[in-house]
């Protein structure tokens, strides 16, 4: 229930798998090439503050392919596509800013691996705090710049990161890669990432932008029974977020609360942000002196899992989702999702996943 980003998460979103001992040759780089894919069937319906409603089913998915290293060097591309099979979506969550299908190359980027340092370059999915895939529609969000990692230090990650363009499910036109800023000018980022700690994970960030510099920290402590973790955040020093999130696990049912406090207005940044007290629509980001409290509990029968979250924001509207995911087996797994977003509406979503 606890958003945080461990070693092991970040270094495989960021950069994937490689082979260890890796190619000899140019032919046996693409001849060991690694696919996967995934096929993805949607269905969504938004009923909107006056009644409105929009639905869509839609089939895509992804495909991608990565060679394997050849001196340290490899190559990746990622190609998604999602298509209408009944119903437009006016929300834009499942089609192109035309409410049409559309396919895109998310991933296209080539990787050097130096020792403990993975430098990519090119299109790539990102899961940072103030940038990450949020993968809530049909096709998340990509990033297209250069990345670097570097483990050098023990217990310790640090990620450089050069960002200037993006496509997904939170642009305007998902169907392209947009300009992340107005002047064309790359968002930079730097993060350090420590667990030298037992149970613990420490995290700070920067991100440098045209008109705001973010910055946000985070710490958790984790075990099997019990978790525990703080945030904070300030964009350009005049706004902030603090946050605390708690949660307690009796055997097959997981407990968890969290509280957000903003001074001023916070965004999202590239995503969905990284609010404890994030629901599946709303978050704090984007209203005045905002303040919310989250209540959750989860629970897990073989497999099947059960999910039930209530927000209370002092501004705006409340939020309650309902959440069954049944994992079919090792590479299918079905997900129902209900948001109750009382005035603002509700939405339903479906998603069955086939990995391969």
């Amino acid at each position: 229930m606890i958003r945080v980003l461990t070693v092991s998460t970040l270094t495989a979103l960021l950069f994937g798998t490689t082979s260890v001992m890796g190619a000899e040759s140019l032919k046996e780089a693409f001849t060991n090439a690694q696919t996967e894919g995934q096929l993805r069937l949607g269905v969504v319906r938004i009923e909107d503050d006056k009644g409105g409603t929009a639905s869509t089913v839609a089939l895509g998915g992804s495909l991608g392919v990565k060679t394997d290293p050849l001196k340290g060097i490899s190559l990746g591309a990622t190609f998604y596509t999602t298509n209408a099979l009944f119903g437009k979506d006016k929300e834009g969550m499942f089609l192109d800013s035309n409410n049409d299908s559309y396919s895109i190359v998310g991933e296209a980027y080539i990787q050097a691996d130096l020792g403990k340092t993975s430098i990519k370059a090119g299109r790539q999915i990102v899961d940072t705090p103030y940038a990450d895939s949020d993968d809530i529609g049909m096709i998340p969000n990509t990033f297209e710049g250069y990345t670097l990692i570097n483990q050098d230090i023990t217990d310790t990650t640090i990620v450089l990161a050069s960002l200037d363009k993006w496509s997904g499910v939170d642009t305007d036109t998902p169907e392209q890669f947009n300009e992340m800023q107005g002047s064309g000018d790359a968002v930079l980022t730097a993060g350090v990432i420590y667990e030298g700690v037992e149970n613990t994970t420490l995290q700070a960030w920067h991100y440098k932008l045209d008109d705001a510099n973010f910055n946000y920290v985070e710490a958790g402590y984790e075990t099997e029974q019990f978790n525990l973790a703080v945030q904070y955040t300030d964009q350009d020093n005049e706004n902030s977020a603090f946050g605390v999130s708690v949660g307690m696990n009796f055997g097959e049912l997981a407990l968890s609360t969290a509280y957000n406090r903003v001074d001023g207005t916070v965004a999202n940044g590239f995503g969905g942000g990284p609010f404890f007290t994030s629901s599946e629509d709303h978050t704090v980001a984007e209203v005045l002196d905002q303040e919310a409290i989250l209540v959750g509990a989860e629970y897990a029968i073989t497999d099947v899992t059960l999910a039930l979250t209530h927000v209370a924001f002092d501004k705006g509207e409340n939020e309650t989702d309902y959440v069954i995911s049944y994992a079919v087996n090792g590479n299918h797994t079905l997900d129902l999702i209900y948001s109750d977003m009382y005035d603002d509406g509700n939405m339903v979503r479906f998603f069955a996943n086939y990995n391969f």
